[in-house]
């Protein structure tokens, strides 16, 4: 059974029974104070019968004559009532029908229903040993009781049969909207994340809808997420992939030609060259990949970095660059070797990216409690609409120029986790032709420093 059915089911039977019930109690309330005023009618009626009679049973008396059955048959039957006289055990006399199989007692007061009539008949004991009995109907007070109920069980089938259709347009009209969120879940199961119900109705369906539209954007972002996180991983694959295809088709190539041609000593040197060129492009690969995995499942325990210390290391390890290192800066908080990395991948993306000799900066600027390190260059720079993907493992600028100055495309990508391993992230800012700009924010360290 559908939730509207159940609904109007419940409100047909509350109001149905709510109708019936008060209804029944107003009818039969009114039914009893017609009947309690009634029977103190009646009740007068036989004590005026009784005394009528008795005063008539004195007069005879007074007078000398005989007060027999035969006279006191004629007295009861003059009074035009329904009546029954007994004396002691033995029926005087009985007007209606019945009443003589009713010897009741002094003040004794019965209803008795005979096959088309109803009674109220009362008893009372008076002189010489005499009771009188009298029945007054009650026929016409039932009757009209039974007519009006059936006359308002007929006005409760009509309002409930105008009530039963009223009902259930406004319980379809209730339950449309639960109506819209079933479907809605539905085709957000089936696959269409965009679906909202977007209801206002004013109530807490209304709020309902609000939360049931919020978790289906929840829903929506986090599929989003997993099918951009899908697509990353497929293009990482891919670009993987032909990272190291490239370099190995060049090494089994010339390691062939090595193998299986005679050729002369300098193209054996090229060749020699062409293979060790190829393989340590693999060996910085493969470096760079653990180095990113590493980052992934290992925390950074931060420490205190005098940045003057990591100078001359950068030099070292740049030894081809035109680098520029300020003269003094402050101690952050860090971890020294990946801070090194980050400055290293930094400046040879920089150097890479200028004319051959071209200073690569590297600046430091103090505000509060943070330090930003920037490494800047001239160079060729990045388009714009570039520079979010240039973090994407494997994505390169120029594929070309990148491969043939050794590059694998994991650099920036490396540095964003270090970055971010420290808290941080990096700011990329560049212009075509103008040259390029990339910073990360590091905290000052502190004696008191966790």
């Amino acid at each position: 059974m559908r939730y509207f059915q159940k609904l109007l089911c419940l409100l047909i039977l509350v109001l149905a029974a709510s109708f019936g019930v008060g209804g029944c109690v107003l009818l039969y309330s009114d039914f009893s104070v017609q009947r309690s005023r009634m029977a103190a009618a009646n009740a007068a009626a036989h004590a005026q019968a009784c005394t009528l009679l008795q005063t008539e049973i004195l007069d005879l008396q007074r007078r000398g004559i005989s007060t027999g059955d035969a006279a006191l048959t004629a007295r009861v039957t003059a009074q035009g009532v329904p009546a029954a006289l007994w004396r002691g055990d033995t029926l005087v006399c009985a007007t209606l029908e019945g009443l003589q199989s009713l010897p009741l007692g002094d003040a004794a007061t019965v209803t008795v229903r005979t096959e088309n009539s109803i009674y109220a008949v009362y008893a009372s004991d008076l002189q010489g040993g005499l009771r009188l009995v009298t029945a007054y109907d009650l026929t016409g007070l039932y009757r009209d009781r039974n007519a009006a109920l059936m006359r308002f069980l007929l006005l409760e089938a009509a309002v409930l049969a105008a009530a039963s259709a009223v009902t259930a347009l406004l319980a379809r009209r209730l339950t449309r909207p639960l109506a819209v969120l079933t479907d809605a879940g539905a085709q957000i199961a089936a696959g269409d994340y965009a679906r909202r119900t977007d209801l206002h109705t004013g109530d807490e369906i209304e709020a309902l809808s609000r939360s049931f539209d919020k978790m289906a954007d929840a829903v929506q972002e986090k599929i989003a997420d997993l099918e951009a996180d899908v697509q990353r991983r497929e293009d990482f694959v891919g670009a993987f992939t032909h990272e190291l295809k490239t370099p190995m088709t060049s090494i089994i190539g010339y390691a062939d030609m090595l193998h299986t041609m005679q050729t002369d000593p300098d193209e054996q040197r090229e060749a020699a060259a062409a293979i060790v060129h190829e393989g340590r492009r693999l060996e910085a690969l493969s470096r760079k990949l653990l180095a990113l995995l590493g980052l992934n499942e290992e925390g950074v325990e931060l420490t205190a970095v005098p940045l003057p210390a990591l100078w001359p290391r950068l030099h070292a390890a740049c030894p081809d660059v035109t680098l520029r290192t300020p003269a003094a800066a402050p101690t952050v908080r860090g971890d020294a070797d990946l801070l090194l990395d980050l400055l290293c991948n930094l400046v040879q993306n920089a150097a890479k990216a200028s004319a051959p000799g071209a200073p690569v900066l590297v600046l430091c600027a103090q505000a509060g409690d943070a330090v930003t390190l920037t490494v800047a260059d001239r160079g060729c720079g990045i388009p714009p609409e570039l520079i979010p993907r240039v973090t994407e493992p494997f994505y390169m600028v120029d594929k070309s120029r990148a491969r043939r100055q050794g590059g694998s495309g994991l650099g920036l990508a490396l540095c964003q986790r270090i970055a971010a391993a420290h808290g941080s992230a990096l700011r990329i800012e560049s212009e075509p032709g103008r040259g390029t700009r990339v910073s990360v924010t590091l905290p000052v360290w502190k004696e008191d420093a966790p």
